[in-house]
């Protein structure tokens, strides 16, 4: 599936995005972080616009975005 990165990640990376077969989050994120070194834990994965638990299966994906936690304020 193709991974589109944001912010941090497509700097790393330094592409949009990446190409990666997973059948869940959980093992998308785990190889989404051995490829831009940084702990899985750190790593934010939407599937069509919707933030899932990390057992869940990947079927029917249209979108997959992949980005850094973000802090900030007013």
């Amino acid at each position: 599936m193709k991974v589109k990165l944001f912010a941090k990640f497509r700097e790393i990376a330094k592409a949009d995005y990446i190409d990666i077969e997973a059948s869940n989050i959980r093992e998308l994120k785990e190889k989404l972080s051995i490829i831009l070194k940084v702990n899985a834990n750190d790593i934010i994965v939407m599937i069509n616009g919707k933030k899932l638990p990390e057992d869940e299966v990947l079927y029917d994906v249209k979108e997959v975005i992949a980005f850094p936690p973000t802090a900030g304020g007013c």
